[in-house]
């Protein structure tokens, strides 16, 4: 390494042949260049692959025989999934292929699966989908790919072709920059020049926009070298190796022709310096270098063919695993010094995906570095069959565009970022750390020999780019809860109200329903909602699971038409309308009543309902509404007979601010008067007429000290007050 860690970029560039374009393959016109067929990469989703109208069905043998019961089936299904289904034919292996009444959506096309799946005569059931050729381009080159096209040798990638090019990838090449080419320039988006230093920099400026290689030749006695060398075009070769067109009918094809590739110039006329590179892989991520504009399109993948024997700089891991953190995978070139690849830099990296070489025969390229360091290889091609890719034709500045063979794991790299691009285009979920497992768990034994250790294998784009699963809302909020319910005790099981469905589990079930999302219903609160009639009950379905953190150790789950709260101190009891509203305008289980005590309680008088708490009750009556019941003036009440009694049903709650810290509450029939001194009494009738007419508790009688008391059989009756005494008869009424 010389002085500041500059990178050296001959980790690829064994020139073999170079071939100029116009004297092969003129440049096609922008008319002749048809964009890539098929359809895009998202008509090739998962979720677009399962939207079908017909169905692979195996029944069980005791049902398998019987048109009458495969009947009854499919009448099960179609009320179910609210689409008609019938039999068409059968396979032959005497499967039973099932279509719906119509064209389907992914939405209904899963629905109808899911049904056929739920029910109990089923073994098995897939989408009969639609199989479509496989694709290969009509590039006049692609006949020379070797590293595509060879089934054995090769990465494999036509075989995923057909359902995803990479598009809506984007691939940072961080190298020499990149050249125009007619074969490349639709796939390129702006970039970057990083190189800061103008004396190395070869455009006579520093870090700008423009990620333009303006060659990076060496005249005798430059970057200590008594020769000359030609400008290498590396960043071109290695972008075109990644993302040439395809299928225009000219030079050759990228290995992941639908991806973006946003140039990086970080290597210049004598490499690059640490600290160019490592800002380069920062801005290619997103992340923020101090005086470089923000990225405004993140590359998910990078590669980087670069490297010098070195231990890894901490500068550079620091910026590979900002990068990673950020969700981007680095592929960087193992070397090609024929040594063990843990002696180069940033092939000894951590958190970076080392790429080895392979030959045409499928050996290790002699060159390739090996060993522990190495994750896979890819080909990277040998002496007599390098790699064909887009190249330019000027030895010191840019000239005509070219097609050219190179040789070194700078080729191999690309080779696996471009994998790595069409894996990420296939499943968005998949991690960094998830795409390096994949590679290394889908790479098969490479068809010559490796001395020294070439990784887990050999690329293979077929195994490795999957796309995701369908997945259910159940399936994925059962992920979600990484095993929590223990393992599944049923399957999916749909037809229940407004499409919902179930899964249990052996600690519980979800249920879903699309207005409520799937949720999880467990313990005594689920056994509280079953006891309601689950999702066909009051409450409906979840719209929640369970919520902790409640006062002493509570627990909610709130429902469609309300909510189940438990604590350890009272159970588990439903809380819903107008009672519930009530309450919560207390504080809920915070505020005066505490936690509910009781279900909702009907049946009182006038079709009234009451729900009794920790420290009281709210009723309700469809006549006075819900009020809450607490205290000495609830005793008071409850002598009177509740409800059933001469006061009825309350019309207040509780009114404070009387005299000297009363309070009261009105009812039907009357009120209830409570002070600290004088308890809690009834008012009611002609005797609080009078004392109404006094002042109430502010006039001369002050408060009530007892209930109206019988003074003869007549119907006479008094009451006491702390001021006197109010006597009422039928025929008159006075004070004493």
């Amino acid at each position: 390494m010389t002085k500041g860690h500059t990178y050296n970029r001959a980790i690829g560039l064994v020139l073999a042949a170079m071939v100029a374009g116009t004297a092969i393959a003129p440049a096609a016109g922008a008319a002749d260049k048809p964009v890539l067929p098929g359809p895009s990469t998202a008509a090739k989703s998962p979720d677009a692959q399962l939207p079908t109208d017909q169905f692979i069905v195996n029944f069980k043998p005791s049902v398998a025989g019987s048109t009458a019961e495969r009947e009854k089936t499919y009448a099960k299904v179609s009320n179910a999934a609210a689409i008609r289904v019938r039999e068409i034919k059968a396979t032959a292996n005497d499967a039973k292929v099932v279509k719906a009444g119509r064209k389907l959506s992914m939405e209904e096309s899963r629905r109808v699966l899911e049904s056929i799946a739920a029910d109990d005569t089923v073994a098995s059931v897939e989408p009969d989908v639609l199989m479509h050729p496989s694709f290969t381009p009509n590039d006049t080159y692609y006949s020379k790919q070797w590293a595509l096209s060879d089934p054995s040798v090769g990465i494999r990638v036509p075989s995923v072709w057909d359902k995803t090019t990479g598009a809506g990838q984007i691939v940072a090449v961080i190298d020499t920059g990149i050249t125009a080419h007619s074969d490349l320039n639709a796939n390129v988006i702006a970039g970057y020049d990083m190189i800061a230093d103008v004396t190395s920099s070869g455009d006579g400026d520093g870090r700008d926009a423009d990620a333009s290689d303006p060659g990076d030749y060496r005249a005798p006695g430059a970057c200590g070298s008594t020769s000359s060398t030609n400008s290498s075009w590396h960043g071109t070769h290695v972008a075109g190796i990644i993302a040439a067109v395809a299928n225009n009918a000219e030079g050759v094809s990228g290995a992941a022709p639908g991806v973006k590739i946003e140039p990086i110039r970080a290597l210049g006329d004598c490499g690059g310096y640490l600290s160019d590179v490592s800002d380069g892989i920062t801005w290619a991520s997103g992340g923020t270098v101090s005086g470089v504009p923000a990225n405004a399109n993140p590359a998910k993948t990078i590669n980087l063919s670069v490297g010098g024997t070195s231990a890894c700089p901490s500068t550079l891991q620091a910026a590979i695993d900002g990068a990673v953190g950020r969700g981007s995978s680095v592929f960087v070139a193992a070397g090609n010094e024929n040594q063990p690849a843990a002696n180069n830099a940033p092939a000894n990296c951590n958190n970076v995906i080392t790429v080895g070489a392979t030959s045409q025969t499928g050996a290790k390229a002699s060159y390739s570095n090996f060993g522990t360091a190495v994750d896979v290889v890819a080909p990277g091609g040998d002496t007599g069959a390098g790699i064909l890719s887009t190249f330019n034709a000027g030895t010191t500045f840019p000239g005509a565009e070219a097609y050219g063979y190179l040789m070194g794991t700078s080729m191999a790299s690309p080779m696996a970022a471009s994998v790595g691009a069409l894996m990420k285009a296939a499943d968005a979920s998949l991690t960094p750390a998830r795409i390096e497992a994949k590679l290394k768990a889908t790479a098969r034994p490479l068809p010559g020999p490796c001395s020294g250790g070439c990784g887990a294998g050999l690329i293979d784009a077929s195994a490795a780019v999957v796309f995701q699963a369908p997945q259910t809302p159940i399936a994925v909020k059962a992920a979600s809860l990484d095993g929590a319910l223990g393992a599944a005790t049923t399957g999916e099981v749909y037809g229940l109200r407004d499409n919902g469905g179930y899964q249990c589990f052996e600690h519980g079930c979800i249920l879903y329903s699309p207005a409520s999302g799937a949720h999880t219903s467990t313990g005594v609160i689920r056994g509280v909602w079953a006891g309601t009639g689950f999702e066909s009950g009051g409450l409906g379905y979840p719209v929640t699971d369970e919520v902790a953190g409640l006062r002493d150790g509570g627990v909610y789950q709130n429902y469609q038409g309300g909510a189940i709260i438990w604590s350890p101190a009272t159970g588990a009891h439903v809380s819903v309308g107008s009672i519930r509203a009530l309450w919560a305008a207390t504080g809920f289980e915070n505020g005066r009543l505490g936690y509910p005590v009781t279900n909702e309680v009907g049946g009182l008088r006038d079709g009234g309902v009451y729900q009794n708490y920790q420290a009281g009750a709210i009723i309700w009556s469809p006549t006075t509404g819900a009020h809450i019941s607490t205290g000495a003036i609830r005793g008071e009440w409850a002598a009177s007979g509740f409800e059933g009694g001469r006061l009825g049903y309350p019309v207040t709650d509780e009114v404070g601010g009387l005299r000297d810290g009363g309070v009261y509450q009105n009812y039907q029939g009357g009120a209830i008067i409570w002070s600290p001194a004088s308890g809690a009494h009834m008012s009611v009738g002609g005797i609080r007429s009078i004392w109404a007419s006094t002042g109430f508790e502010s006039g001369r009688l002050g408060y009530p000290t007892s209930d109206e008391y019988a003074t003869g059989n007549d119907g006479r009756v008094a009451q006491n007050y702390q001021g006197g005494i109010i006597h009422w008869s039928p025929g008159g009424s006075y004070i004493s």
